[in-house]
């Protein structure tokens, strides 16, 4: 359980006791999700006479994660029939391939969190409203108002995905304003169900979003969103779709714009009200200073329908080029992710550092960590990390002279320094002018001129034909949760604390 949103949603799911206690007490996420997972919980109590499935972490997870595959894997027949329906079957089977072969659902599918069912509704909503605009009906509408209501109620930045129904009321030959006042209420009403202490707990909520809109937007600075600095908006998710997505989003994002061409040159309404959204959606959200790859989720989806279409349509121009690309897209596409699921067939690095942890450094050892970051060892039974006295460095508190001193003291005191991600050096390191004395101090660690010497490392990276992709240069939530790399320091030459201040200086 390395994810800290799963651990938030599991936690907030032992809160819970129908219909006595209903708040969740944490608004990051909507009700929806949690409410699910707690429902199927006390499902699988009354099967299994027990009630571990909600209250034990490692139960939820099991839960949510099905539930989060289960969501995708739907989502690959949804993103054929959608595919079918708005260019043709061909381009439906080609986004079906990608869609499943897609490394970033691949990954998301495999932690119980909200992405999963993010991108199953937007699909859902993105059919319904194909329905309405091919056939304006108010149950249709209805329809769109319920899964606007649950996908609010998942997250609550699936406000954006409204932009679909109401492109398809826009767009549609039969509008009275009276639908779409009648589509808001629809969809009011299903959050306020699914979501009810969205209200109850009205204030809390508030200062919630208060503070993830702050980190997303950078108003407010946190330790894990340093990582964003000197990035640029756009450029960077560009950047980072290449490890979504592989090359699909070469075709995809050109694909989109051709699209948008096409459905205006048309004027094409099926086109336009379904490719607005995403569009919007990028230009928005990718302006933020926070820059987490699960944002740009919800537009994958159009991204692989885009490229799937883009490729077809010049298999159709020019038929033999067209057969060559989409032979080389959808074989780079499944080599990409059989490269990245190989992750999943290795034991997961913290648990390998752990054991060896336990094998190899001694009853009582002072072992230093890192905060902000999970620590090592964690329980193998019938090991404990009580067997150490085991200190988190607080390196994100702001570099002065008391934080020299205070390395050299830990570190002087200090029998092994464990680093189980990238999270901290891979940001810090590389911010002198904010963490001068921290980035000297990696250094100088890592060039072992601390008295510190690397004794073990443990690394996951993507591989095939024997071939390591090293995906060290993605965005730090793309490796951290599911394959970081540990290393874990000696005191080798056990330096006093006057050497090391000298040294830190």
């Amino acid at each position: 359980m390395f994810h800290p949103d799963e651990r938030n949603i599991a936690n907030s799911i032992t809160q819970l006791s129908f219909f006595k206690q209903m708040d969740p007490h944490f608004f990051a996420y909507g009700g929806f999700s949690i409410y699910l997972y707690k429902i199927i919980g006390d499902f699988s109590n009354l099967i299994g006479g027990t009630k571990i499935w909600v209250y034990d972490w490692g139960h939820i997870d099991l839960i949510s994660r099905f539930i989060s595959a289960l969501a995708s894997s739907v989502s690959i027949l949804l993103l054929f029939f959608l595919g079918k329906r708005l260019f043709g079957k061909e381009v439906g089977l080609l986004s079906a391939i990608f869609g499943a072969f897609t490394v970033s659902f691949i990954q998301t599918a495999h932690f119980g969190v909200t992405e999963s069912l993010l991108g199953l509704w937007i699909l859902i909503l993105t059919i319904l409203a194909f329905n309405f605009l091919k056939k304006p009906k108010f149950s249709t509408l209805f329809l769109l108002g319920v899964v606007s209501g649950i996908s609010v109620g998942t997250k609550t930045t699936a406000l954006s995905f409204l932009i679909i129904p109401f492109f398809a009321w826009l767009f549609s030959n039969r509008k009275p304003l009276s639908w779409l006042f009648g589509f808001i209420l629809v969809s009011f009403i299903t959050f306020t169900v699914v979501s009810p202490y969205t209200f109850l707990s009205w204030n809390k909520f508030i200062e919630s979003m208060n503070y993830e809109t702050g980190v997303a937007t950078g108003k407010l600075m946190v330790p894990y969103t340093l990582q964003f600095d000197h990035t640029q908006p756009y450029l960077f998710q560009i950047k980072n779709f290449i490890w979504q997505t592989g090359l699909v989003f070469i075709f995809g994002i050109p694909g989109i714009l051709y699209i948008l061409y096409k459905g205006i040159k048309e004027k094409n309404k099926f086109w336009l009200s379904v490719f607005c959204f995403p569009l919007i959606y990028f230009f928005y959200v990718g302006f933020w200073y926070t820059k987490f790859l699960r944002f740009m989720v919800p537009i994958l989806p159009f991204i692989i329908l885009a490229a799937a279409f883009l490729l077809w349509e010049i298999k159709k121009r020019r038929n033999l080029l067209g057969s060559y690309l989409i032979a080389f897209m959808v074989i780079s596409t499944i080599l990409w992710s059989i490269a990245f699921f190989s992750i999943y067939t290795r034991e997961q690095t913290r648990i390998a550092a752990s054991n060896w942890i336990y094998n190899n450094i001694p009853e009582n050892s002072v072992i230093l960590g890192e905060h902000w970051d999970d620590g090592l060892p964690i329980p193998i039974q019938p090991f404990s990390p009580n067997l150490y006295q085991i200190s988190a460095l607080t390196i994100y508190e702001p570099d002065n002279q008391e934080k020299i001193n205070y390395y050299a003291q830990n570190l002087s005191t200090g029998d092994y320094i464990v680093i189980n991600s990238r999270r901290l050096y891979g940001t810090l390191m590389y911010l002198p002018e904010k963490y001068p004395i921290t980035s000297k101090y990696y250094k100088l660690l890592f060039e072992g001129k601390l008295g510190y010497k690397k004794v073990a490392e443990f690394a996951s990276y993507p591989q095939i034909f024997g071939l390591q992709i090293n995906d060290d240069s993605s965005e730090e939530t793309f490796q951290v949760y599911d394959h970081p790399k540990v290393m874990i320091f000696k005191n080798k030459n056990r330096f006093g604390f006057e050497q090391l201040k000298g040294i830190l200086q």
